[in-house]
Formats: C-alpha cells, structure tokens, sequence
C-alpha cells in the first residue's frame, strides 16, 4: 500500500513591491534585517496574511508564491484539533466538517486551515507560550501546544532540555503530575528508572524545583522560540526578534540552533534587530541561508537579498567574523574610521552637531578597521549587505596607490576617471625630491600647489558622492594644532574641553562632519 504524504506547504517565491522576487526552497531560512521601523516584523505579517487570503492588503510583501503537497484527509487532523461527536472539526473560532475542510484544501485556499500550517510567535507571545497550560482535551477550540507535545514523548522532552540546556547550563523537566496541567521545570533532572509517567519518587522531586514560570524574561523566551521551533511540524514558522528578553551570549546560541539543528521540510522566516542573532546562523553554516535588508525611503521599503554562497563568502574574513561590522545591517548609515580614537572623536562631533540643532539621532553606526589597509574589506562588505557606508581615511592615501585604488574598488569609483587628476597631484608630491611627502599626513591638501589643488578638489567631488571622505586637514590631530599630543590624548583633552560645537579650534571639524551628516 502507498504512504499518502501528508499535507503540507511550503513557500516557492516571495515577490516584493519593490519589484524584488526572493527564491526559495522547502527548508530555507531567511532572516530579515534592516533599521528600526523599515518593515521587518511587517513582511512576517504579510507572509501570515497572504498564506491566509491571498487577496489581503499587505504593505511590503506584494504576492507569494506557495507549493501545496500531499493528500488531506481526517488522519491529518488526528491529535491536533478537536471534533465533535457531529463531525464538526473546531479551529480557532470556526468550526466546520470535513468536506468543508476538505474542499478549501483541494481549492488551495487555506482561509481557515492556514493555522495548521502556519506558527507565528512574536515578542509578547513568547512570554507564555511556555507556560504551564491545561492538558489538551479541556477546550473544544485548542489545538495541541509544544507543552502536550513534550507530555507525550520522553524523547522530544530531552530534546528540548539539551537545548535548553546548551542557553543556561539548566535541564528543562516537564511534570506530568500536575493535575489537569502540564507544566515545565528548571534545574537539575533526578534520576529515574522506567517510565517517567510513573515514578512517584521522581514526581516528587521534579515538583520540589522551580517553575519555569516562576523564572525570568530570558529564560521563558529561550524555552518558548526553542518549544516553537523544534517540537512542531509547521512547515512555515515566523519569529520575531528571537533576541528579544535575551542577552547577547543566549542570542547567539539561539542563532546557531535555528542553522544547525536540521528540520525537514520547515522554512523559518526570522525578523531580527540583533547582529548575534546573525552570527550564530552564520556559525552554523547552514546552507540555505538567506540574509534580507530592508532600506525604508520615505514610504518605500526597498528589499535587498544576499544570498548563502554570497554571505559565508564574506564571513570567511576573520576581520568581518570577530568585529562588529554586521551591526551595521541594522544601521541607516556605517561610518568606517582607521581607529577607535578617530571613532570617539567624530561620533563627538556628531552629537554636538545634533544637540545644537535638536536632532535626537540620525542612527550612524561608527566603527574601525585597525589601519587604512583593511578599510577596503569593511566597506566591501557593508555594500554588499547594501549599507550605506561612508570611509574617513587619512590623507596619505593618496600617496598610496594601490591602497587608494582598492579603496576606490570597494566604493565602485573608477580609477581612470580620475588618473588624470591624481596624475597631477603625484607630480606635484615627486617635484623637488618630493620635498612635500612629509608634510601630507600633518596638512592635508592644503600642501599642493597650482593644478594639483585644483586637481584634488574635483576628485574629492568624486570621492564624497560615493561615500569617500579623505581627512582633508590631513590626519584627525590636524583639526587643531594647538594641541601637541598623540592621537589618544589628543582626543581626550579635545573631549574633556567641551564645548565642541563652539569651539572655534574645531571649526573645520564641523564641517567636515556636516558634510557626512548630508551624505
């Protein structure tokens, strides 16, 4: 006799309204990332949406594509929803026969079954779908929790509690001995022998360790995203912020389980705020990995995929892999500085600006390479995840030609567009045994003469239009000469004076990061 396969579906395409189409495969996992309020957790409400009705308003998500499989018939509905003695199949407020049932499957419109196929667990969500819940049976409407899906199998229970286990170094223990409940307790497992549904001894001491109720926001959320993940069999699950509740460590840990422990036929849709989130997913190595960011200009949301081949490429780079620099996905703009000094000094000066013209925040990220040399593999990354990014090295580059031609290739400026004009200013550099190399680093442009200052100010044109900002005093301590020290002290004692947004020493500073602010 031949198994019928049992009913399911899964997404084949998602089709934005930007006009951008996102492939996919039955055990694809997506993650959504983007700046606060550019529509992450709104693409998992039109996903939700659309598999409901496809006729639904949506705001990012203009039409999906889905692939339906299988044969349904009364088994599947066995252990899962409630029916009456009538034959009446109840699902959330609705209840209907079979043949109702069975006719919206056949149609492929899912308006009342897409719950059955369908898990979305949000922030608020989280913190009680783990908590102690009523046996399944005690409401016509229920349908069966991951909390009777553990009651019923020692195996998904120790499943669960390694998991669990992995976040917290804690057991995760379900009391079958709780009356019409089942509930969830953490600590360390006591010993057993036989079945654990029947060891009064081991009910005992499984009641004498806390709830996992009576335990904090982080624990809860851990417990519910790893109940909701790996104990159901939707093939369509969507979370958002798992990070939520959660510190860094547990984030990344819940990141690595999502890519590392495979579920057949189970696509996972993951709007995420958090870089660790990323990271562990990344650790993972999951291939079919899918990185989404989302660009919200005025009312468009402009989708950008980059895809797994795409992202692990990237992550081979050690410099990428321990730093900071996927933060940036969650940024409107990445500031990329030599050092963390230069870093701290601009970020000053930017909030001065901001506070004097009362702009609570233009969300920039600053970070550092560690040296004008690995400048050009942060910005190709931060493009390549469609950040918008903005380089400040110092003004020796341009005495430096290879580094300032793979700068120039990582911002996508064509080096023979502007030969002719640096031509002049290595000229000028070279003349009189190049007498004026020395004073590049400490001056800046202010040292060429004649065609080659006129040369530069073109190219720097060129250079800010993409995101090029060359110090143009030469180095950050060339902002104000007055102050004789070395870079980190230079900066301390700028930052300890205050007043940096009327400091008349710092003038051409502020300029300078004006011009970054209106990039």
């Amino acid at each position: 006799m031949i198994k019928k396969e049992r009913p399911s579906i899964y997404i084949k395409s998602i089709d934005f309204k930007d006009g951008t189409k996102l492939y996919l495969n039955p055990n694809s996992i997506v993650i959504f990332t983007g700046a606060n309020n550019c529509g992450k957790s709104q693409i998992l409400r039109d996903i939700e949406a659309l598999i409901q009705d496809s006729n639904s308003d949506t705001i990012v998500v203009n039409k999906l594509n889905l692939e339906f499989k299988g044969d349904l018939d009364q088994s599947f509905f066995k252990g899962r929803i409630s029916v009456d003695e009538e034959g009446y199949y109840y699902l959330e407020n609705s209840s209907l026969l079979y043949n109702q049932l069975k006719e919206s499957w056949d149609s492929k419109n899912l308006y009342y079954l897409y719950r059955m196929f369908v898990s979305r667990l949000d922030t608020e969500e989280r913190l009680i779908s783990s908590k102690t819940k009523q046996l399944y049976g005690q409401n016509r409407y229920e349908k069966i929790n991951a909390l009777n899906q553990l009651y019923n199998s020692n195996e998904l229970e120790d499943k669960i509690s390694n998991l669990f286990y992995e976040g917290f170094n804690q057991e995760l223990i379900v009391n079958r001995r709780y009356g019409i409940h089942v509930a969830l307790h953490v600590g360390k497992r006591p010993k057993w022998s036989g079945e654990r549904d029947g060891e009064s001894i081991y009910y005992r001491t499984v009641n004498s360790l806390p709830l996992l109720d009576s335990q904090g926001d982080g624990m809860r959320s851990f417990a519910s995203i790893i109940l909701d993940a790996f104990t159901s069999d939707f093939p369509i699950t969507l979370i958002d912020e798992p990070e939520a509740f959660l510190h860094p460590p547990q984030a990344r840990i819940i990141g690595k389980m999502f890519g590392g422990h495979e579920i057949n036929n189970r696509q996972l849709f993951i709007s995420t705020h958090s870089a660790e989130v990323i990271n562990g997913l990344l650790d993972a190595n999951n291939s079919d990995t899918n990185v989404i960011r989302i660009n919200r200009n005025n009312c468009a949301n402009n989708i950008f995929c980059l895809n797994n081949q795409e992202i692990q490429e990237l992550w081979r780079n050690p410099i990428l892999r321990y730093s900071n620099i996927f933060d940036g996905l969650f940024h409107k703009k990445v500031v990329v500085c030599e050092s963390d000094y230069d870093c701290l000094f601009y970020k000053a000066m930017l909030d001065s600006i901001l506070e004097n013209t009362h702009i609570s925040t233009l969300d920039i990220m600053f970070t550092h390479c560690g040296g004008k040399a690995r400048m050009k593999d942060v910005v190709s990354a931060l493009r390549a995840l469609n950040v918008p990014v903005i380089a400040i090295p110092d003004f020796d580059i341009i005495d430096d030609k290879r580094q300032l031609n793979q700068l120039c290739k990582s911002f996508d400026i064509k080096i023979e567009e502007i030969e002719t004009g640096l031509n002049k200013i290595y000229d000028c550099i070279n003349s009189n045994n190049g007498e004026l190399r020395k004073f590049i680093k400490n001056n800046g442009y202010s040292v060429l003469k004649g065609e080659s200052y006129s040369a530069y100010l073109d190219i720097e044109k060129i250079f800010y239009r993409k995101g090029l900002f060359i110090v143009p005093v030469g180095e950050l301590e060339s902002f104000d000469k007055s102050n004789e020290k070395n870079k980190k002290d230079w900066v301390y004692s700028i930052l300890e004076r205050g007043n940096l947004n009327e400091d008349k020493k710092l003038n051409s500073a502020r300029e300078f990061i004006q011009k970054i602010i209106d990039f």
